[in-house]
């Protein structure tokens, strides 16, 4: 990928709903300087996941947005501490990739970061590894793999 894409990895984050996952994963990305505006970003990312809901399977949502809120691209991976309910069908998810990406951005870079993403995660040893490797270990891993 062309552009310089940054993780975020929050392990063990303990939560009782979406929202509030939600809410936490862009608490960090506001903290580490990624965003102009948290509450707006917020409404972006939940306004779209309300219409297109990002539960992929495997026990993973996907949530992302394309926003003037954000100044950098960032995906932020969140590793739940108990599993919360994602979707009106109670379909449960451990681990989200929230991706955060600049409305100016281009070449379609979000929907290349969702579709690298997605490929990766159909892959059962990256699934493990996103949910069990060290933060060091995972953050390598990613690396490296986004970029192949």
């Amino acid at each position: 990928m062309a552009e310089k894409i940054d993780f975020l990895i929050l392990s063990d984050l303990e939560v009782e709903s979406k929202e509030k996952a939600i809410e936490c994963i862009i608490e960090k990305l506001e903290q580490e300087n990624y965003l102009n505006d948290k509450e707006k970003f917020f409404e972006d990312v939940v306004e779209r996941e309300s219409k297109y809901p990002t539960y992929i399977g495997y026990g993973i949502g996907l949530p992302h947005s394309q926003s003037i809120e954000v100044n950098r691209p960032c995906v932020a991976i969140s590793r739940l501490k108990n599993s919360i309910d994602w979707t009106a069908e109670k379909e449960k998810v451990d681990t989200i990739f929230l991706i955060a990406v600049p409305k100016e951005s281009k070449d379609n870079l979000h929907l290349k970061i969702l579709a690298k993403l997605s490929r990766l995660l159909m892959h059962e040893d990256f699934r493990e590894g996103v949910k069990n490797l060290k933060e060091k270990e995972l953050l390598e891993l990613l690396n490296k793999k986004i970029e192949e």
